[in-house]
């Protein structure tokens, strides 16, 4: 029973050493992802479909945003019990690519408020529907989501797995060895520089060009998420065994 045991933990260990991820994102995702990632943007989705849905009148703003709850509060409810996420393990990284494609909607609807908005306005969906320029932002970006979302599909391609960004090397940022000390002092230098720095910005037109930074940001990032995602579902099924959390 040992022997056995050894070897399914060994089998294990190589099948995740094997489990390929883009070339942007330092780890692929995980089954625990489904543990925390909805409760961090449900709120933030609750909040968009009563603020950003305030006033709408056709509807589509609400929509969305009740899409995205719904997503969160599903995922929510399925995270709660580790018997069906090992059980359903590749519907499982479906529902984490769907709440990343929430969190790309929510981040993305913020960032064209700040675009449309001179500053004042309320956020509301009357201020997103009498703006000139929102279909401006709004287009250019679904085409943007759509192209990052096939680039990255392409570098998951078995002929093209393997290739490596220099922007996901820590050796670009002068760093020799990654560590996750290391790695956690950079993203928290990197976010305290952020918080620190934009609100010092945010005047004038300058929050309109900040917002269409952000969604271009936004854009070219969360879908690297979706897609390794989409992968995991797929990989999970040739390897059942390559993720599982502890069963309670």
């Amino acid at each position: 029973m040992n022997k056995k045991k050894n070897y399914q933990q060994s089998r294990k260990r190589n099948v995740n050493e094997e489990r390929y991820h883009g070339p942007l994102i330092t780890d692929g995702v995980s089954l625990g992802y489904i543990k925390f990632y909805p409760w961090i943007i449900l709120p933030i989705s609750l909040f968009l479909y009563f603020g950003g849905g305030y006033e709408d009148n056709i509807g589509i703003i609400k929509v969305i945003f009740l899409t995205c709850v719904i997503i969160n509060v599903v995922s929510v409810l399925f995270g709660r019990f580790n018997s069906l996420i090992n059980r359903f393990k590749s519907l499982t990284y479906i529902l984490i690519a769907l709440v990343s494609w929430s969190v790309w909607v929510c981040s993305t609807f913020i960032a064209l408020w700040m675009f449309v908005s001179n500053g004042e306005d309320p956020l509301s969906a009357r201020t997103v529907y009498d703006s000139d320029f929102s279909l401006f932002y709004v287009i250019p970006m679904l085409l943007l989501f759509i192209f990052a979302c096939g680039l990255y599909a392409w570098y998951y391609l078995p002929k093209n797995q393997g290739k490596v960004w220099k922007i996901n090397q820590w050796e670009t940022y002068g760093v020799k060895a990654k560590s996750k000390k290391k790695e956690l002092l950079f993203n928290f230098s990197a976010i305290f520089g952020v918080v620190m720095f934009i609100p010092a910005l945010l005047t004038g037109y300058v929050v309109n060009i900040f917002g269409v930074l952000l969604g271009i940001l936004f854009t070219l990032t969360f879908p690297a998420v979706v897609i390794d995602a989409i992968y995991a579902a797929l990989y999970i099924k040739k390897y059942p065994d390559s993720d599982e959390l502890e069963k309670e």
